[in-house]
């Protein structure tokens, strides 16, 4: 990544690790996952709005990040806005600036993950459960999200999901992962 001084562009050293690789992996595993999201963060302001950060960017951003991962997305705008010390309006023009979506959009990639989570830990996890424990309205919204974000059903995940522990990891040995394509 680059940042302009007055006239010749300088690296912008990010780091690898951390949330920023926390943010990479999310993104990653979503856009597999889902048409929808394909769209959104393969779409040009997404790109675009990684090449111009500064290390204020930075900050700002591994300060609400953090907030969000830790909250699985489960924590309300405003909330978060006061943690960054910015009004509501400024931390989500700034956050989609920056990362190219709002921030409750990012926020609905978490909890979906939070509940893809719970779903693969605990097969037997109920719809009513998941809309209770991660902050979700009921179990329709459950499903919808998991239409969303995975592109099938919660029932028709598992189901792959088993065929696909059945048959060993996809990976064998994680040394020799590929780094995610949506890294800062």
């Amino acid at each position: 990544m680059r940042w302009r001084t007055m006239e010749r562009t300088m690296p912008l050293a990010v780091p690898r690790d951390g949330i920023w690789l926390g943010l990479a992996h999310t993104l990653e595993g979503t856009v597999r996952r889902s048409p929808y999201a394909r769209q959104i963060l393969g779409s040009q302001p997404f790109n675009d709005a990684r090449t111009r950060w500064t290390d204020a960017d930075l900050m700002f951003l591994r300060s609400a990040l953090e907030r969000l991962y830790e909250a699985r997305g489960h924590i309300r705008m405003h909330e978060l806005a006061a943690d960054c010390a910015l009004s509501l309006r400024q931390f989500e023009r700034r956050f989609k600036q920056r990362i190219g979506l709002s921030p409750k959009m990012f926020a609905r990639i978490l909890r979906f993950e939070a509940l893809l989570d719970a779903f693969i830990r605990e097969p037997a996890f109920s719809f009513a459960d998941a809309a209770s424990r991660l902050g979700f309205h009921d179990q329709a919204h459950v499903i919808h999200e998991f239409k969303t974000w995975a592109g099938c059903t919660p029932t028709a995940f598992l189901v792959r999901a088993k065929q696909r522990k059945m048959q060993g990891p996809i990976v064998p040995d994680l040394r020799h992962a590929m780094m995610p394509l949506y890294m800062v």
